[in-house]
């Protein structure tokens, strides 16, 4: 596979994906902005809504897509224009992810420290859905792992489109998890370090204790299973340890949906359809959108 130049501040962007953002987004382009030397922008939002945000300066670059296309689908958007422009590096985010001023600075010397020089590079964050404690534990410390999360992941572009890009038939979630895992079947190393470089969102806790899992509404819960089971099939060989983990949450989450969760019918019938249409190899957005 091809070569890898290191990240440097020069050769990488960032690239963010937005669906209907807040209105602290502004704010966190523009922080963006300071730091890298191009974010590229892609927008699933399907109005106008995002146009007042544009005037922040010339290192964004803008993408709307006019509709909802999918995170994957929009990442790979991203990642082919950052390519088209030059770069070898990307960093993603979420649009409700805060990083540190000095990210890009921090994340790139993190990565240095690693032997290994991984393909996807991810780091530690603090959730803020559980109080703003740490992820993982804080440390100067860079590990291999299965999986890390889409936001503050550091990606080499060539070889994320030798290996196929972000598989865009997901539609949300999972989307991660499928590279990550599809990138360790090929050999390619998937590490993240211990330095706490952003506040993230990962959702809203069931209830105030660390083993519960985070509560989603129907249709999220629709994708997460389908998805899920997607996973634990296609990488059941390659990965098992981390399929029997994925078994383990899913029957977690499924109790704790039972126990302690609102709206069990509705999202008791998500999980089953995302289960059967897994196993029937149906992919893409649902046509259900699981309201009451």
């Amino acid at each position: 596979m091809t070569s890898s130049p290191p990240p440097s501040i020069a050769n990488t962007a960032a690239l963010i994906v937005s669906y209907y953002p807040d209105q602290d987004f502004q704010q966190r382009l523009a922080a963006l902005s300071r730091q890298f030397s191009a974010v590229f922008w892609v927008d699933n939002t399907a109005d106008t809504a995002a146009a007042p945000m544009l005037k922040i300066n010339n290192t964004l670059h803008y993408f709307p897509q006019k509709s909802n296309i999918g995170l994957a689908a929009a990442l790979n958007v991203g990642g082919d224009e950052a390519l088209r422009a030059g770069f070898d590096w990307v960093i993603t985010f979420d649009q409700d992810s805060d990083p540190v001023p000095d990210f890009l600075e921090q994340h790139i010397a993190c990565w240095k420290q690693s032997k290994s020089q991984p393909f996807i590079f991810g780091c530690n964050y603090y959730d803020v859905a559980d109080h703003a404690s740490p992820r993982f534990r804080k440390g100067e410390y860079v590990r291999k792992c299965p999986t890390v999360i889409t936001s503050g992941c550091l990606m080499f572009l060539p070889i994320w489109r030798e290996v196929g890009m972000f598989c865009d038939d997901y539609f949300i979630d999972g989307v991660d998890h499928e590279i990550c895992l599809r990138a360790r079947s090929r050999g390619l190393v998937v590490a993240r370090h211990g330095r706490v470089l952003m506040q993230h969102r990962i959702g809203e806790k069931t209830a105030d204790f660390k083993l519960l899992p985070y509560t989603h509404p129907a249709l999220r819960k629709y994708y997460s299973t389908r998805n899920g089971v997607r996973n634990i099939r296609r990488y059941s060989l390659t990965d098992p340890l981390w399929v029997l983990r994925k078994c383990l949450s899913l029957g977690w989450e499924l109790i704790i949906l039972l126990l302690l969760e609102p709206d069990k019918e509705l999202k008791i019938k998500a999980m089953r359809r995302g289960f059967v249409d897994a196993l029937k190899g149906k992919s893409g957005r649902s046509l259900d959108d699981f309201s009451a």
